[in-house]
């Protein structure tokens, strides 16, 4: 919570400053967008107003979109300079293959479009939302409803803000209200006409605080778009009870107001009450009606808050309620006699004394004091608190303190300890009733047995930042069952997997228990005591005191080959390509292929993770290579950092952006008869169009090794992209990977009858789980043991006899992951999307996609599986670093896998040489 504190106060004092231009700001709307055109789904536009009677400098903008799912990225970021006059358009259109088709030229273009179901936003150049509209609930964008999708017909059909009796774009911050339906479009740029701003009136909101028995005047201004012509204009102003009662809480009025000629603005007050005693804030209503000279209304209403500052007498568990927001948000309050639990450079936690505990799990005893500069105070000090409650990005917390020390060295309250039981791995009985840590804010947590799951976050500011923990000693591991949150399919009997709900963040620095950017790898454990905080959108563990207790190493490489020992391996490469674009897209993934000096790096970093976390193995399945003089430069680079001679082999398969399966084996341990594509020409129909079943055909390399005959096939299966929506997309790629499995399965089980001594495995990059996920179970089809009733695709009947092994199963249960996937379930459990960089709930979960299946006869001669890591567990900033290292730890990040080794009994194997 470092970064949210020291945070803190400027975000108070850009605040400030955003307030001189905020109603400018506020005026910007996105009037008209498309998001799927009759050119096909990049066919879209957005459509910007400037509804203020000033130019707006659009410097720095940003237009950012969502899909579904709450996942936020940026578009275009608007280039310096970029102005928009009063009543004026701009428009911004996709220029990718497909693009915007309309005859109104767009002024600024992006390439990456906006899903159907997503939503979009306009930021300002400090990352503040300006306007955002919605297509679906899942979005991170939109205000209040949000629109209904337009669907994923090419049609010209888009949404169009209302206008308002000015003629101006309706914006009550309710895209449901605002927008209607429109088709066809009608989008506007630059040059199009601007929309004459005629004189219009408007009035703003106010509020007062009331701290007495005396009368407080709440000033109201009513302001006109353009100076008044002579005679002046004259329109009525009357208010309207709300919460607030005429005559009791303030002084109504009707009368009638003059802005006079040559004038914008006119001013008067409303008498608001005093009151002498706590109570809730209040409001009225104040409309204009009935304007002189043909004067439009603009915005005709405005609300008066009357704010009761005296405080409320309350304890903490009264200020924090139930719920994720205070039931006195706003409020003053007085909380008496509370010992501080920790201390910050900008803020304490403090806590109930156990003596006055209200027992009650669902509400927490502690709370948060946003000092705003180093506290006076220290942990153990008894303190009185007056302060007003407020909600930061979710945190519920004190601010604008007065406070009092009472006592010194009070008891510290008794720490909540988090351990195998809490928080709750059931997302079903989560630990505080909706959310499972809620009930624990700013409280005191003990951790006895810490997990860290993920390396540190980098941020710009931060290099080595968060990390993913849990409590109970156990890594965040994917489980059996389909995705949680989603449907589980009719006619499977599986649950869903829990979503793993007891994981959460930790941040090591903000009290002081560890060195600011001190970096951590996972795997590692430790002894922790602290506070829960809320930052930015998740649960976070700040701790007070810290002890690691292993620390894991990166790279931690597999146990060197034994005497007697064949090693296979398999490794995903991730995108090992050359520097030439001669596919259909890109082989690296990106807009332009790497550069010779970027494919050598890579050469000599795969060469030491191959040569030193692997070990140099004597067979290596390599998955996502391009081509052979690839794979073969690998083997020489081998050669010249080990001095171990391997032959690389490759077939070329179907893949678009040319990445292939290959094998590297050492020649002078390992003897390859052949090596050969399985299944290579087998295709299907693909939405009526006939297609390859493999993108990367399996390559099975038959070899002996001392007098042992082996074979061995490499496979690298279709992703699971969209395998868990419920989409036509969807339906297809669960189709595509079942059938490559049944494909691959019929080939092992040919092999298994031809030749039922010989050891055979299946090894690389399955790109699914040692169970099922509900839909294809793509591991367990091919090894013989895939059951009907647990996935919505049915086999009827295995095709391999005798099953094989995965060796998986052998592996200590948190070593289990060669993958890291962050899933997003959203808002959800108490996590929030409010805007960018905030999307919910996310939970870094490492999952096994890389196996080994084993025949009996390799299974009798099977000794152990092992992962080397030097991947995935890595911060971001040493995977960063890692890349200009000159030692074997280049091989840190140098892929999104982490590659495994099989060790088999070989009598005849000489000793390995390294």
């Amino acid at each position: 919570m470092l970064g949210k504190l020291t945070r803190h106060s400027l975000w108070w004092l850009l605040a400030g400053i955003a307030s001189t231009f905020a109603a400018q700001a506020a005026d910007l709307t996105i009037n008209q967008l498309r998001v799927r055109g009759p050119a096909g789904g990049n066919d879209e536009f957005v459509e910007l107003f400037n509804a203020s009677p000033a130019t707006l400098d659009l410097s720095g903008y940003k237009l950012n979109a969502s899909n579904d799912s709450g996942t936020t990225g940026t578009r275009l970021t608007f280039p310096s300079g970029t102005a928009l006059a009063p009543g004026c358009y701009l428009l911004l259109a996709n220029s990718a293959s497909g693009g915007y088709s309309g005859s109104v030229a767009g002024d600024l273009s992006y390439a990456t479009g906006v899903t159907d179901t997503g939503g979009l936003a306009v930021l300002d150049a400090s990352g503040n939302i300006v306007d955002q509209v919605g297509l679906s609930s899942g979005s991170a964008y939109k205000e209040a409803t949000s629109l209904a999708s337009l669907g994923t017909g090419n049609a010209d059909q888009g949404y169009q803000r209302q206008q308002t009796g000015a003629g101006l774009p309706q914006d009550t911050d309710d895209n449901s209200a605002d927008f209607v339906k429109v088709s066809p479009t009608t989008p506007h740029d630059h040059a199009s006409p601007c929309v004459a701003m005629g004189p219009s009136l408007s009035i703003a909101d106010n509020s007062v605080s009331v701290h007495g028995a005396g009368d407080v005047a709440m000033p109201f201004t009513v302001t006109l778009n353009q100076a008044v012509p002579d005679g002046g204009v004259t329109v009525h102003v009357a208010t309207q009870d709300g919460t607030a009662i005429a005559g009791t809480d303030y002084a109504a009025i009707n009368a009638t107001l003059t802005i006079a000629a040559g004038q914008t603005q006119a001013s008067f007050n409303v008498v608001v009450h005093g009151r002498t005693t706590p109570g809730d804030n209040k409001t009225f209503n104040v409309t204009l009606s009935d304007p002189s000279g043909g004067v439009a209304l603009g915005d005709a209403s405005a609300v008066g808050t009357i704010i009761n500052t005296i405080p409320i007498a309350a304890e903490i568990w009264q200020i924090n309620g139930t719920g994720q927001s205070s039931p006195l948000l706003g409020r003053p309050v007085l909380t008496h006699d509370n010992v501080v639990t920790a201390v910050g450079p900008q803020g304490f936690t403090m806590q109930t004394p156990d003596s006055r505990d209200d027992r009650n799990t669902l509400t927490s005893n502690g709370v948060y004091v946003f000092t705003g500069s180093v506290p006076t105070v220290s942990a153990g000090d008894a303190v009185d608190v007056t302060a007003v409650v407020d909600n930061y990005f979710g945190l519920t917390e004190l601010k604008s303190p007065a406070i009092t020390v009472i006592n010194r060295h009070a008891r510290l309250p008794r720490a909540v300890v988090f351990d195998q039981r809490t928080p709750s791995s059931d997302p079903n009985h989560l630990s505080c009733g909706v959310t499972n840590f809620q009930c624990f804010m700013s409280m005191r947590v003990q951790i006895q047995r810490g997990m860290i799951n993920t390396g540190n976050k980098r941020f710009s500011d931060e290099p080595f930042a968060e990390v993913s923990i849990t409590a109970n000693g156990s890594r965040s591991l994917r489980q059996p069952g389909v995705e949680f949150g989603v449907p589980v399919p009719d006619g499977v009997d599986l649950p869903n997997w829990s979503g793993n709900p007891e994981v959460f963040k930790m941040n090591t620095a903000d009290f002081g228990a560890v060195p600011l950017d001190t970096p951590f790898n996972a795997g590692s454990t430790f002894r922790a005591e602290g506070v829960i905080s809320y930052d930015f959108g998740a649960y976070t563990f700040i701790p007070t005191q810290f002890k690691e207790t292993y620390a894991a190493p990166i790279p931690r490489p597999v146990s060197p080959e034994l005497p007697m020992t064949l090693r296979i391996g398999a490794f995903n490469m991730e995108r090992f390509c050359d520097s030439v674009f001669d596919t259909v897209f890109t082989c690296s993934g990106e807009s332009k292929e790497a550069t010779p000096d970027q494919v050598a790096l890579k050469t000599k970093r795969l060469s030491s993770y191959v040569g030193s976390v692997l070990r140099l193995p004597d067979v290596l399945s390599a998955e996502e290579v391009e081509t052979l003089p690839v794979l073969q430069g690998l083997a020489q680079q081998l050669e010249a950092d080990y001095g171990v001679a391997y032959d690389a082999y490759l077939l070329p398969g179907h893949d678009p952006s040319g990445i292939n399966v290959g094998f590297l084996v050492r020649r002078d341990r390992v003897q390859a008869f052949s090596v050969q594509q399985l299944a290579a020409d087998e295709t299907w129909n693909d939405d009526g169009q006939t297609a390859y079943i493999h993108d990367h055909p399996p390559l099975l390399l038959t070899a002996q090794a001392g007098k042992v005959r082996f074979k061995v096939i490499s496979v690298h299966m279709k992703a699971r992209q969209n395998v868990d929506d419920d989409t036509a997309d969807a339906v297809r790629d669960r189709e595509k990977r079942f059938l490559q499995a049944k494909s691959l399965a019929t080939q092992v089980q040919a092999l298994q009858k031809a030749e039922p001594r010989t050891p055979l495995m299946v090894v690389g990059d399955f790109n699914s789980y040692q169970f099922s996920d509900g839909w294809a179970d793509v591991v367990n089809l091919i090894a013989g043991r895939y059951d009907d009733r647990q996935n919505l695709l049915k086999l009827g009947g295995n095709i391999v006899r005798p099953e094989l092994w995965d060796a998986v199963n052998s592996v200590p249960r948190n070593d289990r992951y060669s993958y890291l996937y962050t899933e997003n379930f959203g808002e959800i459990q108490g996590y929030t999307q409010a805007g960018s960089g905030n999307p919910g709930r996310t939970v870094p979960t490492v999952q096994v996609l890389d196996h080994a299946l084993l025949n009996i006869p390799a299974r009798m001669l099977f000794m152990r599986m092992q992962y080397g890591r030097a991947d995935l567990d890595a911060p971001a900033q040493t995977e960063a670093d890692a890349a200009n290292a000159t030692d074997w730890t280049r091989a840190i990040g140098v892929s999104d896998h982490d590659g495994f080794v099989v060790d088999l009994f070989d009598p005849w194997m000489p000793s390995p040489r390294h």
